[in-house]
């Protein structure tokens, strides 16, 4: 039996989900899924709110396809891109959310 380490995040909160938090930035520890889902799932077990949530998801339950993410700064992925809520994430980084919106 295999015993990996917890691995520990800080999550930078953008607007709307800085506004809906009450803060700019949440630690997180992740001790079984160490990838994006992981992180959203601790924000929301975190932040239990109907809002929190519905940044995020549509009404049907689908991440809504504007939130991109950085990981330490870089750009990582879309996170409706194929795969990009299984990208991993290791301990000390930091994960920014960012709402991609535009408009004209």
């Amino acid at each position: 039996m295999s015993f990996e380490n917890p691995v520990e995040v800080e999550v930078r909160l953008l607007p709307p989900l800085s506004n809906t938090a009450g803060r700019e930035r949440v630690r997180l520890t992740l001790n079984t899924d160490k990838t994006l889902q992981g992180v959203i799932d601790g924000l929301l077990e975190q932040f239990d709110s109907r809002t929190f949530y519905l940044h995020l998801y549509d009404t049907e339950g689908r991440l809504i396809p504007a939130w991109q993410v950085f990981i330490n700064k870089d750009p990582a992925v879309r996170l409706v891109a194929r795969d990009g809520l299984n990208t991993r994430v290791k301990d000390g980084d930091e994960i920014t959310f960012l709402l991609a919106l535009a408009g004209g």
